[in-house]
């Protein structure tokens, strides 16, 4: 029996997730969990680097006795810069730093927004990988070039564990510096905004052995010589190998998290000017299969809301309150109360005053803010099914198709209330969970590496047979 160690990262929590195959099943342990946070940090907003560090080590060496592989998944577009040692240069800064707006105005003044997205494929957003890199230089420009090599997160990661620098295929497909119809680095990109192309790593496709690590930049882990896999990186790519719109191009997925990705499978990547206008994306999955989706404001101004509550009310306000509160106000066809653009920029940043943010917009349309607090859960919930509802009509648009099912994954597939208006709203079969895919991805492609499943369609009919996955119809009071 070999077990492999997943560790999956959110932009709030990190798990590591124990997966193996005991008796045709597939099990799973959760070892660790750890919330963190984004801090102010030589001016810019960096992430718990040391902490996440730490974690990662510590539990690999509580479990090294078990495994026969590692592997990290993380959230998208974010990244590591390393000097002629090897070393990493600062704490990687968290794409919600409002600094990375500078790069995006110095960008769209050399191409078009448009332009740029026709030649990467990727939904052009402040936050992205290129755009971050811009505003680097532009803040320090001789820093900027002791860089030697930049690493997204998980390929970060990896490095850590066995010393070896390489680009994981779908991590770097959110960076806005590949040509997504050949999965290779614009040339174009690169060349237009002065990039070296000495600074990106080599390719890699998940289910690569990386190496061990005997290699290890953190000499603890050395004496251990577990091998490292490099998996789906970006967690939404693992994440959406548990769908059925994984397999099948007429069903839509919904990963529904921090941030939401709503979307389908397509053959290749969709990249024209009607698709840059609707504000639509593409991304790789396993297999270099493309995702065709949107990225939205998630459950981060849900859970903004609730800690700033929580802070006000002087108590802690269970999820379950929440759900009470809004049950059977799912029936309607219409939301009952007004909703908010989950795009206007001001509902993504790290310092949002929920309830303030809500008010002024909806003041600014017209609108009366909501009399009681908990109608603001209410409030936010609608709005996002509105956005959901509003980009599966830009994606049949494109696409030409009428989706009539859709598999939604990920902390918001727990929400039952969120589930029946996704059903009711968007007028789809909604299948729900597993709640943590984007482990049980990662912890797939592991096992598939080392042949303990034969193929990814076995190893996900073992992933959903022993989790509960629930259904809602449109219909369905």
């Amino acid at each position: 029996m070999k077990k492999v160690l997943a560790f999956d990262m959110g932009a709030t929590s990190i798990r590591g997730i124990l997966g193996f195959i005991e008796e045709g099943c597939l099990k799973t342990r959760e070892v660790m969990r750890f919330s963190h946070r984004i801090l102010q940090k030589d001016g810019r907003l960096r992430w718990q680097w040391t902490e996440l560090v730490d974690k990662v080590r510590e539990t690999v060496e509580a479990h090294a006795s078990e495994l026969s592989c590692i592997a990290v998944d993380t959230w998208g577009v974010d990244f590591g810069l390393l000097d002629g040692d090897g070393a990493l240069m600062a704490d990687p800064i968290s794409y919600r730093d409002k600094e990375h707006e500078k790069g995006y105005q110095r960008a769209v003044s050399r191409m078009s927004p448009e332009e740029i997205f026709l030649e990467s494929g990727n939904q052009v957003m402040p936050i992205n990988t290129l755009f971050q890199l811009l505003a680097l230089r532009e803040e320090a420009p001789e820093g900027f070039s002791e860089i030697k090599k930049i690493l997204m997160m998980p390929d970060l990661f990896h490095y850590l564990l066995c010393g070896v620098m390489a680009g994981e295929e779908t991590i770097w497909s959110t960076s806005q510096l590949m040509d997504l119809r050949s999965g290779a680095y614009s040339r174009r990109l690169l060349e237009a905004y002065s990039l070296p192309p000495g600074l990106f790593p080599d390719p890699v496709q998940p289910k690569t052995f990386l190496g061990t690590t005997a290699a290890s930049r953190i000499p603890s882990l050395r004496p251990l010589e577990i091998p490292v896999m490099a998996v789906c990186g970006h967690d939404t790519a693992s994440a959406v190998l548990l769908t059925e719109a994984y397999r099948d191009e007429d069903c839509l997925f919904l990963s529904c998290g921090t941030w939401s990705l709503l979307g389908a499978g397509t053959k290749e990547a969709v990249i024209n000017s009607e698709v840059y206008e609707k504000n639509l994306t593409n991304e790789r999955s396993f297999g270099s299969r493309n995702l065709f989706f949107k990225n939205i404001t998630g459950l981060y101004l849900l859970e903004k809301y609730k800690q700033q509550l929580e802070k006000a009310q002087n108590r802690v306000i269970d999820f379950s309150e929440i759900n009470a509160y809004l049950r059977g106000k799912a029936d309607g066809v219409r939301p009952l109360v007004p909703c908010i653009d989950m795009d206007d920029p001001r509902f993504s940043r790290e310092e949002v005053a929920v309830k303030e943010a809500i008010d002024d917009f909806l003041r600014e349309k017209g609108e009366e803010a909501p009399k009681k607090d908990f109608d603001y859960f209410l409030l936010i919930y609608e709005s996002l099914v509105q956005k959901y509802l509003e980009t599966k009509r830009a994606i049949e648009s494109v696409t030409g198709k009428t989706y009539r099912r859709l598999h939604m994954i990920g902390g918001g597939s727990r929400s039952e209330f969120l589930c029946r208006l996704v059903a009711r709203r968007l007028e789809t079969e909604v299948t729900a969970g597993p709640a943590e895919a984007s482990a049980l991805g990662n912890i797939l492609v592991q096992l598939l590496g080392l042949g303990e499943i034969k193929n990814m369609e076995e190893g996900v009919s073992l992933a959903l047979a022993r989790e509960e996955i629930r259904h809602y119809g449109p219909k369905e009071p």
